[in-house]
């Protein structure tokens, strides 16, 4: 098992050990409300996520310290979040900026010894990518893992195909939520829909779901989803979430 940062494996130059809390803190907001005593909780936030890998570098490497040292600062000097794999967490990763917090120079003799700082602002992990095909005119049912509801949510079809009668084309959750695109014509179209972006294609063309219609979340368990409006099947695509 590997930790990478941005496809780079630091654990290919060091042995790791991570240093981090069990899970993330809450920031709980409270206000006073008259006639009551003590306070009650207006809203619950999760705070940013710190992780330091210690690293002590690999007896093999060490002449050759200064090129390690080299792209260490390259892979961790980079700007904005990338992709965080821990080597303890091997189907998960986190999006988090990283810092080397220590500026070592050659010892004279071994360990090397070195830290660095991953800083998760959205400390919520993220699982493999599922997909599922809604069957043209019917429907599918599915199991959503995680703890946390799905919101990277994507529904793509080839060849969607419009009701004749509304006019748009669309897919529906559990009886209850659903996205409805307006089609320009009754031949097929490909629908992109991103629900986590919020965004709309057809046919490479930017678009948008009908007034009516919702950005889905799913949460943890059994779902079914169902063509709703049109025909043309869609592969329904999500990322679970882990705290």
């Amino acid at each position: 098992m590997s930790l990478t940062y941005d496809g780079f494996d630091l654990t290919r130059y060091a042995l790791v050990k991570l240093e981090r809390p069990v899970g993330p803190s809450l920031r709980i907001e409270t206000e006073q409300v008259p006639g009551r005593n003590g306070e009650i909780p207006v809203s619950v936030e999760l705070e940013t996520l710190h992780i330091v890998a210690h690293c002590t570098l690999r007896r093999r490497y060490y002449y050759e310290w200064d090129r390690v040292r080299m792209e260490l600062a390259t892979s961790f000097a980079k700007l904005g979040e990338h992709v965080l794999t821990l080597p303890d967490e091997p189907g998960m990763y986190r999006m988090a900026t990283a810092s080397l917090t220590d500026n070592v120079q050659t010892p004279l003799e071994p360990p090397v010894e070195f830290s660095v700082e991953f800083v998760c602002h959205n400390p919520v992990a993220y699982g493999v990518e599922h997909t599922v095909t809604i069957p043209s005119g019917g429907s599918v049912e599915f199991e959503v893992g995680g703890m946390l509801p799905a919101v990277d949510i994507g529904v793509v079809a080839a060849s969607a195909v419009r009701n004749s009668s509304s006019g748009v084309w669309g897919v529906r959750f559990d009886e209850g939520d659903f996205m409805h695109v307006a089609l320009p014509s009754s031949s097929s179209r490909k629908v992109e829909i991103d629900a986590d972006n919020r965004t709309v294609k057809v046919a490479n063309a930017t678009d948008m779901i009908t007034l009516d219609s919702s950005w889905p979340k799913l949460e943890p368990g059994s779902h079914i989803a169902r063509m709703d409006q049109g025909t043309g099947a869609a592969t329904l695509i999500w990322i679970e979430r882990y705290l």
